[in-house]
């Protein structure tokens, strides 16, 4: 008997929580919230679209870019981890052979080995779109020191 008596104080506590969360309770309540739900799934859903396709981008960059050198100038980490990977962005200065170099701001992940790279004047492979030079992916297997 005790054990129902739990799960219905734990049905009491949920209820309490959405009522406080301004939520209404029961399967009315519910059905009602469904379109908010919906769309904040949706949203979720895009956001994760968009980011695959980022790292396809990335990867494909990585690929056939142009190989250089980029010297870390600053870094703010974003907060976000991807894949178990803080996502940092940089100020850098890009090095790309037969080019003058010149700054650009680059969002990457970095992977716990490469973390120690991570510090400003450290050097860092980069692929450069040679399109596009502001479109660069930091090459984590070609580290400069």
């Amino acid at each position: 008997m005790g054990m129902f008596k739990d799960l219905k104080k734990l049905s009491d506590q949920g209820k309490e929580v959405q009522k406080a969360q301004g939520k209404k309770t029961g399967m009315l309540g519910m059905l009602q919230d469904l379109p908010d739900t919906l769309h904040q799934a949706t949203e979720a859903v895009d956001d994760a679209m968009a980011l695959q396709a980022d790292m396809a981008k990335q990867q494909a960059l990585l690929t056939t870019g142009t190989a250089g050198t980029a010297t870390i100038k600053s870094f703010t980490d974003t907060g976000v981890i991807v894949n178990f990977n803080p996502q940092i962005v940089f100020d850098i200065s890009v090095e790309v052979p037969g080019k003058p170099a010149y700054d650009a701001k680059v969002s990457a992940g970095v992977p716990a080995m490469q973390a120690p790279l991570v510090q400003p004047g450290c050097k860092v492979g980069v692929k450069v779109d040679p399109t596009d030079p502001n479109s660069i992916a930091i090459d984590w297997t070609r580290p400069q020191g």
